[in-house]
């Protein structure tokens, strides 16, 4: 499984930065952020979100990076297909249209391994880990006493 295989790369690398890494099951790509939405909104989403219609891809996962503002090491790429790209567009094309507010600064792609990081690592080489995306999911983030929880509202194959 891709996640525990992203984990065990951010287990190795956490003696050298610190922080506390990410449970397995939380290991994602956001897409879009929304933020806050009303309920009474969510069958609009829902009907918004089946229209998205984009080509299955992989993600070739081969490097760790650090962003200091938020403290956290991340996976990334050499390289993003351009259906990443595609399926992001086409969110935020069907959120406006549909009049749906979100965060809409310049897409970066990553994945959070380790949170609270003190110390940098930034472009390490990591084995390469190959991600076949062939879902996307609409997930609702829930505050508890551990942190953030997820939870999966909807999902929706690419063709």
């Amino acid at each position: 499984m891709t996640q525990k295989k992203l984990i065990r790369e951010a287990e190795e690398i956490q003696a050298m930065c610190g922080g506390r890494v990410i449970k397995a099951h939380h290991v994602h790509l956001t897409l879009l952020f929304l933020g806050d939405t009303n309920m009474d909104r969510i069958d609009t989403l829902l009907e918004t979100m089946k229209k998205i219609s984009v080509k299955r891809f992989e993600l070739e996962l081969n490097k760790i990076s650090y962003w200091k503002h938020n403290q956290i090491v991340f996976a990334g790429a050499s390289h993003y297909p351009d259906e990443l790209f595609v399926l992001v567009e086409s969110l935020k094309n069907s959120l406006t249209e549909a009049g749906f507010l979100f965060d809409n600064r310049n897409y970066k792609p990553h994945i959070t391994l380790i949170r609270k990081a003190f110390r940098p690592i930034d472009n390490q080489p990591m084995k390469p880990v190959l991600w076949s995306i062939g879902q996307w999911h609409l997930v609702q983030s829930k505050s508890g006493p551990e942190g953030a929880d997820y939870i999966s509202l909807a999902h929706w194959p690419l063709k």
